[in-house]
């Protein structure tokens, strides 16, 4: 009986359901899209006044709506100290952050940077310029090891600058080799008392700025690739005969017995030197410093004619990066927001809003506020036309030892006259010692 009784009263209750369908599929109410709680990610970006954020945050949440982005201003000479630092301590650190290839190799060192997946790499490939990747994977690239450890949204290279008030366009085109350029740097000191022709951005014992004149004679630190980690090759012919030109040739015309670091980016700004070597970093200053239309740039000149310089002299190409950090909790909501940047909407803000050259290989889409297709840039025109020579910066981890023991040889040679072959010798010396002791 019992039995029976259940039998009739599940039928009653299919019989409701099924008659009674359209009206329950009709009221369903699906939860889990409101339940899904959004991800928030802090991101670090070099970006002062917080245009760039401004534009591609939005761009990015019309494709990752559940993904918020939080942005805070941060120097990119100052990301990585300062997540070494804060990293963990919750509301301090950032999910990504920004910083420029010579920091790569200490971020690693520092165990900072998260590896990115394979597939990442594998679409930046079709995408981005293979300098600007070779960097971003530490010279893996190509190799049976690749590894992304950034992405890489930006490329650059130094190329000279100059005040067309003071040096016309055709008479800078005039000066395509260095040994042109140096008569005509003795003859404007003549003509033009108190005054030079060339200056540096920086100073002239910066090794990033000199790679141009080392690859003339066939040297670049760390192996023909840039990626030997077991030598540095301070002691090799090729160096001291690069800097021997550097420091009795250049040395006269653009500091003459003053000290390597006597001439700079104010000789330019004040218009007591023509000529600057420089690179985009400087380009909004110079132009605001000198007016817009008095700035024109130019590529270096080659080393032709000049004894023993037979390679071809390579700048070295840079790039900004961006990367996650290792111990993130939202490590995929962060590799999406990196991924986005490298691509041709966030590199169209990019450049529109930072005058930064994009790192993609395909640039026909790249245009300014106005339209005007970014090979119309004048600067930017010269920089592709100097990257086309150029090498990548070496990103192993042994490169944070060049950098210090590099620069102590060039300013002893530049300011007192140093033998260089027993300076060669002591910067080896200092690049091995501060090695063993890294290790």
């Amino acid at each position: 009986m019992k039995k029976l009784v259940s039998v009739f009263l599940t039928l009653i209750v299919l019989f409701a359901l099924t008659a009674c369908g359209v009206e329950l599929e009709d009221n369903i109410i699906d939860f889990s899209e409101s339940q899904t709680q959004p991800t928030t990610i802090t991101v670090w970006l070099d970006d002062t006044d917080g245009v760039f954020a401004a534009e591609v945050i939005p761009a990015f949440n019309e494709v990752y709506p559940d993904i918020i982005v939080e942005f805070q201003h941060k120097g990119a000479l100052d990301s990585r100290n300062d997540l070494k630092t804060y990293g963990l301590v919750e509301g301090l650190g950032a999910d990504v952050f920004m910083f420029p290839h010579d920091h790569l190799s200490l971020a690693m060192l520092e165990n900072l940077v998260y590896t990115l997946p394979d597939s990442l790499l594998t679409t930046l490939k079709a995408t981005v310029q293979p300098i600007a990747l070779n960097i971003a994977t530490a010279g893996t690239l190509g190799t049976t090891n690749e590894e992304l450890y950034a992405v890489p949204i930006s490329i650059e290279s130094i190329f000279m600058m100059y005040n067309k008030e003071l040096i016309s366009a055709e008479e800078v085109a005039a000066l395509d080799s260095w040994p042109e350029l140096i008569a005509a740097a003795e003859q404007y000191a003549i003509d033009n008392p108190g005054e030079q022709l060339l200056t540096t951005n920086s100073h002239w014992a910066d090794n990033y700025y000199l790679q141009t004149v080392y690859s003339a004679f066939g040297w670049r630190p760390h192996g023909v690739d840039g990626i030997d980690g077991t030598e540095v090759g301070f002691e090799s012919a090729e160096l001291l005969a690069a800097l021997t030109w550097l420091t009795t040739e250049l040395k006269p015309v653009v500091t003459g017995n003053d000290a390597y670091n006597s001439a700079s980016t104010t000789l330019f700004e004040q218009g007591v030197a023509a000529m600057m070597i420089a690179g985009p970093w400087s380009i909004r200053t110079m132009q605001d410093a000198i007016d817009a239309e008095n700035l024109g740039a130019a590529v270096l000149p080659s080393f032709e004619g000049v004894t023993g310089a037979t390679h071809t002299p390579s700048t070295y190409a840079g790039s900004q990066m961006v990367a996650v950090y290792k111990n993130s909790s939202n490590r995929e909501a962060a590799i999406k927001f990196v991924e986005f940047l490298a691509s041709e909407t966030a590199q169209q803000i990019l450049y529109r809003t930072s005058n930064d050259l994009p790192a993609l290989i395909d640039l026909s889409n790249i245009t300014d506020s106005d339209e005007n297709p970014i090979t119309d840039d004048p600067f930017m025109e010269v920089m592709i036309a100097q990257l086309q020579t150029s090498i990548p910066m070496p990103t192993i981890a042994e490169v944070t030892y060049y950098w210090a023991a590099a620069q102590t040889m060039v300013v002893n040679i530049w300011d007192t006259n140093a033998d260089i072959a027993t300076e060669q010798k002591k910067a080896e010396a200092s690049y091995l010692a501060s090695k063993a002791l890294g290790s």
